[in-house]
């Protein structure tokens, strides 16, 4: 059963169009992530799954169940969406206990639990309005997070966390994931979406222009060795002599994109320095996830 499916879902602002036929799915246990430049439609999808706003178009369901007024298992679902809101004249702890009756829960050691998971403890007594915008994000995941949900919705998850935080967050998340629960989350930092999703979506102008797992964008990602010696001019003759495709770049450096060369590189070394035009240096380059983003959306 798929925890989240979204059959052409559309979603219009008056003239503007947030979400543009949007089908998506997403499986037990697995990380979706969900990339976008601001104003693409992360956040309007979110609501939608929330059942925030309602779509124009399109259905919703969560669990195998139609997304509707009668939907019963939203204590199955954990959420932050944009900015954590807090009662600001609350304490965590008393901000964490707001949620738990709201949230009908019957164990109070899930707020010290939660309290010492996401690092909050040295901060449980001051007031919301005094934490750093790192710690209102931890609060707020420790919101989302207390009763343990089956699927949990994050909408920059990450966002105003230190370095450190930023890890916890990521294996806490993955973590999560090995235990079972199903993960929807947005970021703009694209690299923690790459080293956290199974599979990523990537929404531009309202619409889902690729999806793909992990795996097969790793293989989409340009790859190239680069190469640098005294005398580029040179060597790039000696490389293209030898069947190495191979061109100097705006920096002017050696840029050399044969499988060959990339499963092994130190063949070039030994060449160059049997010409000698001993190289510098010699180095794998890959494509980051930004890159990948940026070029994938320019062909749109």
């Amino acid at each position: 059963m798929e925890i989240i499916k979204t059959h052409s879902l559309i979603k219009h602002f008056g003239n503007t169009t947030a979400i543009d036929d949007i089908s998506i799915h997403v499986n037990p246990g697995e990380i979706y992530g969900f990339l976008g430049l601001n104003g693409a439609g992360k956040t309007t999808l979110i609501r939608v799954l929330l059942g925030m706003i309602k779509p124009d178009q399109g259905s919703v369901m969560l669990f195998g169940k139609q997304l509707s007024p009668r939907f019963k298992q939203w204590n199955d679902i954990g959420y932050l969406v944009e900015t954590p809101y807090a009662y600001p004249n609350l304490s965590v702890v008393e901000n964490l206990k707001v949620y738990y009756n709201l949230r009908q829960l019957n164990d109070p050691h899930v707020i010290d639990d939660i309290i010492e998971k996401l690092k909050l403890t040295n901060h449980k007594d001051k007031k919301a309005k005094v934490l750093s915008l790192g710690n209102q994000q931890r609060l707020g995941l420790a919101k989302a997070l207390m009763h343990q949900p089956k699927l949990l919705i994050l909408d920059e998850p990450i966002n105003g966390l230190d370095p450190e935080g930023i890890v916890e967050v990521r294996e806490l998340l993955k973590d999560l994931a090995t235990q079972g629960s199903t993960i929807f989350l947005s970021s703009h930092i694209l690299g923690e979406i790459n080293k956290l999703a199974h599979r990523i979506g990537i929404i531009h102008q309202g619409k889902l222009i690729k999806e793909l797992t992990t795996p097969e964008l790793n293989k989409q990602l340009i790859k190239k060795i680069i190469v640098d010696t005294p005398d580029n001019k040179t060597a790039l003759h000696y490389l293209t002599a030898h069947q190495y495709q191979a061109v100097l770049n705006h920096n002017h450096e050696i840029e050399i994109l044969n499988d060959e060369a990339l499963a092994h590189p130190e063949n070039i070394s030994t060449l160059l320095v049997e010409k000698n035009c001993p190289p510098k240096q010699v180095y794998l380059f890959t494509e980051d996830l930004e890159m990948y983003f940026l070029r994938t959306i320019r062909t749109k």
